[in-house]
């Protein structure tokens, strides 16, 4: 009797840190990437953004909604390992400076940023769309 017992908690442990398990890999899953999403319409970028961490794997999502080409360009990417990912957008510069986005194209651009501060984007095309991504230290909960 005393063996069954031990085999029923030895299976109630065995679950238990599978649950921990799968619950900790959600957890830092969930923690390893951030989000920025641009989209742009009627001449104007919307940026929706969650509190951005350093050194975290970041996703710009750029999306243009409007008639026309236009460029997402910024000096964030300098002198940082940028991939974008597409279907059709040009990127341009020594690395990735920025990219042309026709209308209705989207751009994803995968980057990890080491500083804090204000990133300003604008549309060279368009020299009067500017918009800026917030980059503050948060502490994690």
């Amino acid at each position: 009797m005393q063996h069954k017992r031990r085999g029923r908690f030895h299976r109630i442990g065995i679950a238990t840190l599978g649950i921990l398990l799968v619950g900790g890999t959600l957890l830092s899953n969930a923690q390893s990437q951030q989000e920025v999403n641009v989209t742009i319409k009627d001449y104007k970028f919307q940026t929706s953004q969650m509190p951005l961490q350093l050194h975290t794997d970041t996703i710009i999502r750029v999306k243009n909604l409007d008639n026309v080409r236009h460029d997402f360009g910024s000096q964030m990417f300098l002198n940082t390992l940028t991939h974008v990912e597409s279907n059709g957008v040009v990127t341009y510069g020594k690395g990735v400076e920025g990219a042309y986005l026709d209308p209705g194209q989207e751009a994803s651009f995968r980057l990890v940023l080491d500083q804090t501060g204000r990133f300003q984007f604008q549309c060279s095309i368009h020299q009067d769309m500017k918009g800026e991504i917030l980059l503050l230290i948060v502490d994690a909960v």
